[in-house]
């Protein structure tokens, strides 16, 4: 009888450790939501650079929300919005004045990430087509307050580390880069009267801290 208690005991210890150990692996499917802050930067290349004669555009702060479903542990789809600032100096010929304040880039991406897992970490690449938009507004004079930019198709490509902290929750690091194809400047409706040329700052790159969940 001694016997018999003591073999239950065990099997309903090892059935509670393997609940256990099934309760801590990471969950690779299902809705899964991402969000990432860090440094924005523009990238030669595009519809102008990012340095010119009469100024440079300065790394600022950037963000990418992604939302999509995880099939698989290697496949999932979605949606995913970026967001990033940029700081241009470029300077007027004659007085060496600030032109524009700080400048956005933003983008909204249908995106595809694969990749593989190793224990807790995922190592993924995401690729995504999409549309894409930068602004600068203008800050001398009496073209103050205009709002001057590119837009149009953009693709990117997006190597990311993850690692899974609990059973849902995960941290990472990725980097994000973006091409933009625009092939025309845009404004706000109605503002583009003026001398003033669109600026254009080429592509652009994002590299940032990752926190998500697996729902």
């Amino acid at each position: 009888m001694a016997r018999i208690s003591a073999f239950v005991a065990a099997c309903l210890v090892f059935l509670l450790a393997s609940e256990a150990g099934a309760e801590l692996e990471p969950k690779r499917k299902g809705l899964q939501v991402d969000v990432a802050g860090g440094l924005s930067f523009c990238m030669p290349g595009g519809a102008a650079r990012c340095k010119r004669v009469d100024g440079v555009v300065a790394p600022h702060a950037g963000g990418v929300v992604t939302v999509g479903y995880r099939f698989r542990p290697w496949l999932l789809a979605g949606l995913s919005y970026e967001f990033g600032l940029l700081r241009p100096s470029y300077t007027d010929i004659l007085g060496g004045r600030q032109l524009y304040g700080p400048a956005r880039h933003q983008g909204l991406f249908g995106v595809v990430r694969t990749g593989v897992d190793i224990g807790r970490i995922d190592l993924g690449l995401e690729v995504g087509l999409g549309y894409s938009q930068q602004v600068a507004t203008y800050v001398l004079d009496e073209f103050r307050g205009q709002r001057y930019g590119t837009l149009g198709f953009a693709a990117r490509v997006t190597p990311l580390l993850a690692v899974y902290l609990t059973r849902r929750v995960y941290m990472g690091l990725r980097w994000d880069v973006t091409l933009n194809f625009h092939r025309s400047p845009a404004c706000s409706p109605g503002r583009c009267d003026g001398p003033v040329r669109a600026p254009a700052f080429g592509h652009h790159s994002l590299l940032g801290l990752m926190v998500g969940v697996t729902i």
